[in-house]
Formats: C-alpha cells, sequence, structure tokens
C-alpha cells in the first residue's frame, strides 16, 4: 500500500475547489470529506453507509455522494467521476485505485505519475 498527497482540483457546475488528495492504493474507492461536499454540493443519502476500514472493527461514516470532474497533475480528466462523500475524513480527498487505474496514474518515487499525457481513461 503506498500513500502520497498532492494538491488536486476538483471540478462542478462551475466550482473549482482546489483541495489537499491522498493518492491510496490501499482504497478501492475515492471519497470526499464532508467540508469539501458542502463546499461544492452532494447528495445525502436518506441512511448513511458503513465503510470499512483497514483496521479491525473500525468503519467509515458513507453519508452521500458528488459527481465531479477532477484535475489532476494539471490534466483534467475526461469522465465525470461519482465519489462519496465520509463524514470526519481527516483529509480534503482520498482518490483509490477505482480512479487511479482507470487513468494511468500511479506513485514512484513517492510522485504521482502518469502513464497517459494527457491521461484517457481505458475499457479494459
Amino acid at each position: 500500500m503506498v500513500k502520497v498527497e498532492k494538491i488536486i482540483r476538483v471540478h462542478k457546475d462551475g466550482k473549482v475547489v482546489e483541495v489537499k488528495a491522498l493518492f491510496d492504493t490501499g482504497s478501492k474507492g475515492s471519497y470526499l470529506s464532508k467540508n469539501v461536499a458542502e463546499r461544492i454540493g452532494y447528495e445525502t443519502f436518506k441512511e448513511s453507509k458503513r465503510i470499512p476500514l483497514a483496521v479491525k472493527d473500525k468503519y467509515a461514516k458513507l453519508i452521500g455522494d458528488v459527481t465531479v470532474y477532477l484535475e489532476v497533475e494539471g490534466f483534467l480528466l475526461p469522465e465525470r467521476e461519482t465519489i462519496g462523500v465520509i463524514e470526519g475524513l481527516v483529509v480534503d480527498a482520498i482518490i483509490g485505485l477505482n480512479i487511479m487505474e482507470k487513468y494511468g496514474i500511479y506513485v514512484e518515487d513517492n510522485e504521482i505519475k502518469l502513464k497517459r499525457v494527457p491521461p484517457t481513461s481505458m475499457i479494459i
């Protein structure tokens, strides 16, 4: 599991928010903190969901989701992504394997790298 923090931009409905994102190869999904999601607007779930963490008997509280464009390393990723919203997340965003693998984003020497420039999505 490799983790690297990087500033990215989140785009939604003409709003652009700069956030500190944790690129985490140990996370299958991608998430925004409630604080960031409130700044751009998000849909709340009727009932929150529990997301298991990599710590025994520990869970995050998934309270909604939001569909956004992400800008990574100065490149706007070509597709909108639906990202979960977690209450109490200690970082602004977690970018997991669902997005990293799709766009060829990887971590090398504690840096974010792109397999394809500009990043493109691939159907495998």
